[in-house]
Formats: C-alpha cells, structure tokens, sequence
C-alpha cells in the first residue's frame, strides 16, 4: 500500500492558496452575481474564508434542490446547489489540494469531470484500439452502474479516502460535505465528481486483472471492455457485477450487453465506433439535425440567430470533427455557416464582458 499524504489541511490555511482557488473557480463565471461579488470584494474574502478554514468553523449549507431533464441521458436529474461562498471556494480548496492524491492511483483510462480526461481522450482509446487490434477486439461489453451517485455509501467512501489521506482534519471536512449530500453523492457538487470518479478506482483496478479483458474505459459510471473471448468477457462481467455489490455497495444495471464488435459498432461517450468508422450515436444525430433546422428557419425568416442556438450549435458542430461526417456538414453545417455562428458568439461575449468590467469597476469604486 502507498505511503498516506498527511497535512492537506494544513495547506488550506493559507491566503495565496485561497486567492488563486477563488481565482481559478471564478473562471469562466464571472458574469455570475454571487461570484462577481466575491471578486468585487477578494481581499475581504480571502480574510473571511482564511479564518473559516483557521478555526475550522465551516459547516456546509443545506442543498437547493432543482430537477432538470438531461438531455444526453433522456431522464430527469435532481440537481443540488450551494452557494459560491463559502461552500463552492472549500470544495475547490479540498479538491486543489487532495487532486495529486487523487491522481496518484487513477486508471489512466478512467475519464469524466477531470482536466484533459474527457470523452475525446476515450475516444481515440477505443478507435485506435478497434483499428490496430481486431483479435484483441473481437467482442465488447458495455455496463453500468445502477443509480451511481445516491448509491455511493459516504463511510465507504471516505474509509477508502482514508487509505490515500490521514490528515484527520481534512478527512472530517470532506465528510462533512458527503453528509449534507442527503444520502450518496450530490449531482451539482463540484467536490462530487472528483469523489464519483474515485470511488470506482479499486473496481478499475480489479478489472485489469480479469481474465479476457484487453482494453477497458470508463467515463464516470460507463464501463467499456474489450476482449478477445466472449465466454471470458461473460464471466468478467459476472464478477464485476459481484465485486460492486460486497465490495462497494453499488449495483450494475441489468442493461448489460456483450457482443461480437464485427456484426455490431461499439457505443461510447456519445459516438459508435467500427473498424473503419467513426458515426454519431442517432440521438445525438437527431438532435443535431433538429437543431439545424430551427437555426435555419429563423434564419430564412430573417430573424438573428440567439447566442443559446449559436453556441449549442457549434458544441454540436464540434462532435463532427471526431467521426466521418463530410455529407452531415454539407447538408446541415454549410447552409448556415460555422463563421456567421461564431460571430454570434463572439459578439455575445464581448458584451457580457463589457458588462462585467462596469460590475467590478462599480465595486472598487
């Protein structure tokens, strides 16, 4: 077992490390009420939380509940939000300075909610593996977690935490967090991902050691596994199953498939993959395309294209870089153009940014 980190916590009392925890959380959401704020103001909030975190006098607000229907997954998730302050700069606290702990143990195909792991990291994994490999990709298997993060149980969570950290004080802070959750983990919390993700490190590290698993990646609760045996791959995934449940309390979807990759396309991160190709799940496709054709219709009756159309539009237009997309560009892309979309955004964003500068300049004022 490696060596546990001790005096995390001793790194958060510490005013530089506040200032660019506060700094770096803001990123991206200044515009944000709460949190320009807090930027209008840093030097008192860096005093403020400086002595939350010195005292260890943080307790961390009870959750607003908002129910918001995922359109990636087709359900309805219950989302739960604190405030930027003090909650959001402890959780970006606690994550800065446990992450090279963190990081230190994780499946270097373990991906979501984590810097330079997203889906496109699992994308060239399984591409490339599919293209260079077909003996060793001959079947696949796709499993998932039921109900991942209300089934996470936080005394086995924060015991496997315990493992890595023996810093008593920040492990009781964490906790903390994980308590006001409300049962499992919170959909919202930013400290949430980084946790999700670990949870499962023990599981990937098990997998590797099965017997007929080649290439795995998961994308938080997804699992994809590759293997040359479909008899091997049915009893790697009995033990999976078997392994969540003693080990880990959580249970796998009954959802499972196993299948010969040859007569069927691997489905993962929103792609569907073959030996040759790369295609867009149909959903995704769908949308895309309905998309399109609402960008277009206001076009055509000569109304401006909204900032939301504009840059969901181009998140879309994005995914068609990562797979055989020629004639989807030409039929849908083309006849609105990706330049006319960007200056939609751009121009949104200097005026937000202009808005910005006059929020804080009334501050310091």
């Amino acid at each position: 077992m490696p060596k546990r980190v001790g005096y995390l916590y001793d790194k958060m009392v510490d005013r530089d490390f506040i200032r660019s925890v506060i700094q770096e959380a803001a990123k991206g959401r200044r515009n944000r009420r709460d949190i320009a704020h807090v930027l209008a103001d840093l030097d008192g909030y860096v005093e403020k939380t400086y002595e939350l975190v010195a005292t260890e006098s943080f307790v961390p607000s009870a959750p607003k509940v908002r129910e918001i229907y995922d359109e990636s997954s087709e359900k309805f998730r219950k989302i739960k939000m604190v405030p930027f302050w003090p909650d959001g700069v402890i959780q970006w606290m606690l994550v800065t300075a446990m992450k090279p702990v963190l990081m230190r143990g994780m499946h270097p195909w373990s991906c979501a909610s984590i810097p330079g792991r997203g889906g496109k990291r699992i994308h060239r994994k399984i591409r490339s593996v599919l293209r260079n490999d077909p003996k060793g990709t001959k079947y696949a298997a796709e499993l998932d977690v039921a109900q991942y993060y209300p089934s996470i149980s936080g005394k086995r969570l924060i015991w496997a935490l315990a493992r890595k950290i023996k810093d008593k004080r920040f492990l009781r802070t964490v906790y903390s967090i994980i308590e006001s959750c409300g049962g499992g983990l919170a959909i919202g919390y930013y400290i949430c991902q980084w946790l999700a993700n670990f949870y499962l490190e023990s599981l990937d590290q098990y997998i590797m050691t099965l017997p007929g698993v080649k290439y795995m990646t998961r994308y938080m609760d997804n699992i994809t596994l590759l293997g040359p045996n479909k008899k091997q791959l049915h009893k790697a995934r009995k033990l999976i199953a078997a392994f969540m449940q003693q080990r880990l309390g959580l249970a796998m979807k009954a959802n499972w498939q196993i299948y010969p990759t040859a007569k069927r396309m691997v489905s993962a991160v929103g792609y569907r993959f073959s030996r040759t190709h790369v295609i867009l799940r149909k959903r995704n496709f769908l949308r895309f395309t309905r998309q399109c054709r609402r960008v277009k219709k206001r076009l055509d009756a000569g109304k401006p294209i909204m900032f939301a159309q504009a840059s969901g539009l181009l998140s879309r237009a994005g995914q068609l870089k990562h797979c055989n997309s020629h004639t989807i560009r030409v039929k849908y892309i083309d006849p609105i153009g990706v330049k006319h979309l960007k200056e939609v955004v751009r121009n949104e964003s200097k005026r937000r940014q202009r808005a910005q500068q006059r929020i804080l300049a009334g501050g310091a004022a």
